[in-house]
């Protein structure tokens, strides 16, 4: 496969600039007021069978579609993922004269900058890291329980971003109901793999079993080799455990050091 020779803009950087230049600072992005930014944007909800798309208009701009009978946190998605195009054609006709997509970077690598794009426009790093208390295992709860709402995203992906901004990994787990064989199973997680390995070896630990089937108050920690990880659970319904794993924030050990 030929190799792209387009340099994408930074995605991060590109939304931080739009979320300044529409001076907003606070969860939930008000996307219509970034949209309002241009007189020639428009925003309409259809009857899709996909999420969304953008269409340009000429001189006109262009017109955002987005799947009417979606959830909202699903439109927020859309819309901001289709802003990433517009942005990108932006760029363009800025470089060319001309409003398109980079003709040369392909498919794929267009698509994934405006999901990066999406997801740092709707969960900025600062707005994250301002919205939850990553040491405090009662606040951390109600902080992480509370944030999805607050920024109008999905619950899954609010936890894959805060496993990006802050190696906070959350885990639902389910509970073995036989006592001669127990054992805790990873149902979801919200990690990259080596995280999620790492707990399964722990899962295998009588102690750490024991503490998820009996304790009330599930606090523990794992020693790994990049640090200790604090554990913190809640419990649900049916023998299910909601697992909150504050792993090492490198990046910020890094700075401080």
């Amino acid at each position: 496969m030929k190799s792209s020779s387009t340099r994408l803009p930074n995605p991060a950087l590109a939304a931080e600039k739009l979320l300044s230049r529409g001076a907003v600072c606070a969860p939930p992005v008000d996307l219509s007021k970034l949209i309002s930014l241009w007189p020639n944007l428009f925003l309409t909800e259809e009857d899709l069978e996909n999420e969304g798309y953008l269409i340009p208009i000429g001189e006109l701009g262009a017109e955002i579609l987005v799947k009417r009978l979606d959830k909202e946190e699903r439109k927020r998605f859309t819309i901001a993922h289709e802003l990433g195009h517009w942005v990108l054609g932006l760029a363009l006709q800025k470089k060319a004269g001309h409003f398109s997509q980079p003709k040369n970077a392909h498919h794929y690598e267009i698509e994934r900058w405006c999901d990066e794009f999406a997801t740092n426009l709707l969960m900025p790093e600062p707005m994250i890291r301002a919205s939850i208390s990553p040491n405090d295992p009662v606040l951390i709860f109600d902080s992480l329980t509370r944030a999805a709402s607050r920024f109008k995203v999905s619950d899954e992906a609010l936890f894959i971003r805060v496993w990006e901004v802050l190696r906070i990994q959350v885990v639902i787990l389910s509970l073995s109901t036989v006592l001669a064989d127990k054992e805790a199973l990873i149902e979801r997680s919200f990690a990259d793999q080596q995280a999620s390995a790492t707990l399964e070896k722990a899962l295998e630990r009588p102690e750490v079993i024991e503490q998820l089937q009996m304790s009330p108050l599930i606090y523990f920690s794992l020693s790994t080799n990049i640090g200790r990880v604090k554990c913190f659970g809640r419990r649900l319904p049916m023998d299910r455990i909601f697992l909150i794993l504050k792993w090492p924030d490198l990046a910020t050990e890094s700075q401080e050091s």
